[in-house]
């Protein structure tokens, strides 16, 4: 199968990306280049419709991209996640804010680049997927720093030192949540109900359980500073 598409920018993913396309049938045309409409400099990949995005700076960016694609008459799809080199051979996860319609080119190329057709999460619009990213990144973190480094020996767990750095990641989420829905979505929950449209989306319901899920500021401030009393008794 054929899809007409230019690469734009310079990232040590995009050959990566072009290899997985590869391998699984979906080459470039190789009579023409398509016209660039864009940027020679973003990141990413032009197709007939849309631009792809892979840029992986910050939101404002992110924003004026997305108005200069739309003032283009092209569709946005923004794309994020960790993308390393194996990824080629085995698919990449996706994560992806600005969903195209099913069936089209940006499709069909999700379906080429994950490791199976359909198997990339739909964050919501445009913007969801950088905030999904950093949420599971900092969890990511959280669970790996609360391991000790392997030495051969038995250690025991510090217990209160793995707790006071979860409150510390769990307030960084907390400011994740409420950035991303007071930014995108324009108003803090709660939700009257039904839901509004707007809100009707993984990325959203993402920030609101964690919202939920989490005690309010001044609770979770005395849990953190009983535990740091805690640690400074011990020394």
């Amino acid at each position: 199968m054929v899809v007409s598409r230019r690469i734009g920018g310079q990232a040590p993913y995009l050959s990566c990306f072009l290899r997985r396309l590869e391998t699984q049938g979906l080459a470039a045309p190789t009579d023409r280049d398509p016209p660039a409409r864009l940027p020679p400099d973003w990141v990413g990949m032009e197709l007939e419709d849309c631009w792809l995005d892979l840029g992986q700076d910050g939101d404002q960016a992110l924003a004026e991209r997305l108005a200069l694609s739309r003032d283009a008459g092209l569709g946005f799809v923004e794309l994020a996640g960790d993308w390393p080199a194996p990824a080629a051979e085995h698919g990449f996860m996706l994560l992806v804010g600005g969903a195209p319609a099913p069936g089209s080119a940006a499709w069909q190329l999700l379906d080429a680049l994950a490791p199976q057709p359909g198997c990339w999460l739909n964050c919501g619009p445009p913007h969801s997927a950088r905030f999904c990213q950093r949420v599971f990144a900092a969890l990511r973190h959280q669970g790996l720093s609360a391991l000790p480094t392997p030495d051969g020996s038995p250690h025991p767990l510090d217990w209160e030192k793995t707790l006071q750095t979860q409150w510390l990641i769990a307030e960084k989420l907390r400011q994740l949540a409420e950035d991303y829905l007071s930014s995108q979505i324009g108003r803090a929950p709660p939700y009257p109900s039904p839901l509004p449209d707007e809100v009707r989306h993984f990325a959203a319901n993402l920030a609101r359980g964690i919202l939920l899920t989490l005690p309010e500021k001044a609770t979770l401030r005395e849990w953190a500073e009983r535990i740091d009393a805690v640690l400074q008794q011990r020394g």
